[in-house]
């Protein structure tokens, strides 16, 4: 589960050019970070629907921004933790099949909803987030 950013590429490269790339990196790192955390408790409340001992809700994490081969920046969300529910989410969003019968938890597609429902508010965050730090 991934969400590009576009649009900001050619502001990106004007202050890279301006401020140097180890600036820009660790403003982007900044603003991913700060747009990540409502993303990660929204998240958290969407697969609530499917909470029973709730850890599949308190074991989601992200990861810290990391620049990818194509020089994009990049941060994963995903399940970490002691009850191992990363093994199990895929089976809560897809559904399943059991001895022939086809099983739909009623949280089926949360995740999916979810992320295509945050997606702008995700990047108007980080934009605005990017904008604050260069005071634009």
């Amino acid at each position: 589960m991934s969400i590009n950013i576009k649009g900001l590429d050619k502001v990106l490269k004007n202050m890279e050019k301006e401020l140097g790339e180890r600036k820009i990196s660790r403003v982007q790192n900044k603003a991913i970070r700060e747009a990540g955390e409502p993303f990660k408790e929204g998240l958290k409340k969407a697969v609530n629907v499917y909470a029973d001992y709730g850890y599949t809700r308190d074991e989601v994490v992200i990861s810290d921004p990391r620049k990818q081969a194509d020089g994009k920046r990049k941060a994963k969300v995903g399940w970490n933790g002691p009850h191992q529910r990363y093994r199990l989410v895929h089976l809560n969003e897809f559904g399943y099949t059991r001895w022939n019968r086809r099983y739909s938890p009623p949280g089926k597609g949360v995740i999916r909803n979810y992320i295509d429902g945050a997606e702008s508010i995700f990047l108007s965050d980080v934009k605005d987030s990017i904008m604050k730090q260069m005071d634009m």
